[in-house]
């Protein structure tokens, strides 16, 4: 038992130098991306852009949201598409109260037929047949827009080798314990991954802050009716765009994203969420991931040597370098809320491992307030609520 222990304690510590190495090389790769690059010139004349949000509900910030994106300064022709199911979703006040407040701006509601498991891949399905955008902007309800924003990316886009476009969020107005791990998860754990990916295999999927294409490659693949069932809509456009041997591309562009205002358990459990969505879509790839979490790592480490000054040593020593590395990532970062959060990161590594292992055990996910089964292709089904008896 002594020497499996010791071999179990030997492990775990080439894991916890592995997950520092990696994240030491995610930091570079992210530093080098967003070094300051040369980017296309937007096409003259200025293509006609669709930004398509599929919603439903509303929170106190999605005006706002929705607003940031009427207030682009694009030379060129736009519209702004707000997809919904229900007559009665409060997206529909929203619409009305944009196009009072924007008249020169093309502001339509779009509404949806459900046609899969999957509500918001439903909205979107309806949505971009109903835009006339030669480029196609889908992003989710809780991103704010800088001015440029089409500016900077349509001429990315435009590329001749480019099929999909999408940006990485920076997590905003984090009030709550919850929101503040999601906004950490967000700039100093997900980015790092994501900017690695692109260095090594390169970035075949999408992420729904900003997931753009140009309408004739969604049209290559009839929108989005192929997979109207899957949880991971993002990651299946992403995935089919660079099956037709055209580029996903990553701008150095982060977009702000709206924090709710969400407890611990909340984000553990949407962390979660999304852990096993990566696994269903990721395959072979998802056991990656571990190794991106040196915290966690050294707090299993510790705790198979209790007793052995060294291991609390180098717990300290993994927090202390996870800190330096996260602060001097902030300067690319950005997080709004980053000294009153920092002290948190250690914690998130933790609940990132944690999480990690909980996408191996059930298969079930909560997602805005539905409970769905998760199925080995990625597809959903509805779990029925239970309806109390009398």
């Amino acid at each position: 038992m002594t020497q499996l222990w010791q071999a179990v304690t030997a492990l775990v510590g080439v894991l916890v130098l592995m997950s520092l190495i990696s994240v030491v090389l995610g930091h570079l790769a992210t530093r080098r991306h967003f070094a300051k690059k040369v980017l296309p010139a937007l096409p003259e004349p200025a293509p006609k852009a669709s930004i398509l949000k599929p919603v439903e509900g509303a929170g106190p910030n999605t005006y706002e949201t929705f607003a940031s994106f009427c207030r682009m300064d694009y030379p060129g022709e736009m519209e702004l598409l707000v997809g919904t199911i229900r007559q009665d979703d409060p997206a529909v006040a929203i619409v009305q109260r944009l196009r009072a407040e924007f008249p020169e701006r093309n502001i339509r509601l779009v509404f949806a037929e459900l046609r899969g498991t999957n509500r918001k891949t439903s909205i979107m399905e309806a949505m971009w047949r109903n835009a006339s955008g030669q480029f196609l902007f889908f992003s989710d309800a809780d991103v704010a827009a800088p001015k440029d924003y089409l500016r900077r990316l349509v001429p990315q886009l435009a590329q001749a080798e480019v099929g999909c476009l999408t940006c990485l969020p920076r997590g905003i107005e984090a009030r709550t314990l919850g929101g503040k791990m999601i906004a950490l998860h967000y700039g100093f754990n997900y980015l790092p991954q994501w900017m690695l990916a692109q260095q090594t295999t390169g970035i075949h999927w999408a992420i729904g802050h900003t997931m753009a294409v140009p309408r004739a490659v969604l049209e290559k693949l009839d929108g989005f009716k192929n997979f109207l069932d899957h949880l991971a809509d993002d990651y299946e456009l992403g995935h089919r765009v660079s099956q037709l041997g055209l580029r996903v591309i990553v701008p150095p562009l982060l977009l702000d994203c709206v924090m709710p205002p969400e407890s611990f358990a909340e984000s553990f459990t949407r962390m979660r969420r999304w852990k096993r969505t990566i696994r269903r879509s990721r395959g072979l790839q998802f056991p990656g991931v571990i190794i991106t979490y040196p915290v966690f790592w050294a707090v299993i480490l510790a705790l198979l040597q209790p007793l052995a000054r060294w291991s609390w040593s180098a717990l300290a020593a993994v927090v202390l370098i996870r800190w330096l590395l996260a602060a001097e990532l902030q300067h690319i970062v950005k997080m709004p809320d980053w000294f009153r959060a920092w002290w948190l990161l250690p914690v998130v590594d933790v609940v990132e491992g944690l999480t990690f292992f909980g996408a191996y055990f059930g298969n079930s996910i909560f997602w805005a307030g539905r409970r769905y089964r998760l199925n080995r292709d990625g597809t959903l089904e509805l779990i029925p609520s239970k309806k109390p008896t009398n």
